[in-house]
């Protein structure tokens, strides 16, 4: 007789499979990488830090969207930091804001200084090769400063994010 046309058998088979499945789940829970906590003022969308309350609500989900397009396919960022900043050294507080946020190498940070009335594009150490400092000067004048200096936050960060991943399409 064949012990797995059984119902008790059977059963227990299927019990097991269960248990160790649920085990599988709870151990590849356990040692994920948790998911790095937003800056403080993060917003819900990816890598946008609205910390003026200067974007709207639809051009923070259209920054996400071009991010999240960008990591899937590509494993790399443009972060949007908006800040109340004021100071001197730009390029400090972004760097500190992207190690805060732990960019990566192959990431771009932004950052627009409200109050300061200046921005900075900073590429990730990985790039510097291909997207020199000179390149970061340009783009985020060929692509921001006009709709910066109108006031236009929103603008001026969606198209500099778009130049980017166009860049980033087009050299991976």
């Amino acid at each position: 007789m064949n012990t797995l046309k059984k119902t008790a058998v059977a059963w227990s088979i299927v019990i097991v499979v269960i248990i160790i499945a649920v085990a599988i789940g709870l151990f590849k829970g356990r040692t994920a990488d948790p998911a790095p906590a937003p800056a403080p003022g993060g917003s819900s969308y990816t890598l946008v830090y609205d910390d003026a309350n200067v974007l709207s609500n639809s051009t923070e989900r259209e920054l996400g969207r071009i991010n999240d397009k960008l990591l899937d396919n590509y494993n790399c960022a443009v972060a949007v930091v908006t800040c109340n900043y004021g100071g001197s050294d730009l390029y400090d507080y972004a760097m500190d804001y992207a190690e805060d946020i732990d960019l990566g190498g192959t990431d771009f940070i932004v950052v627009l200084d409200i109050s300061g009335e200046n921005y900075y594009l900073i590429q990730g150490a990985d790039l510097v090769d291909w997207f020199s400092d000179q390149d970061c000067v340009d783009y985020a004048r060929d692509y921001m400063e006009r709709d910066f200096a109108r006031g236009d936050y929103g603008d001026a960060a969606l198209s500099l994010s778009k130049a980017l991943a166009d860049w980033i399409a087009y050299n991976y």
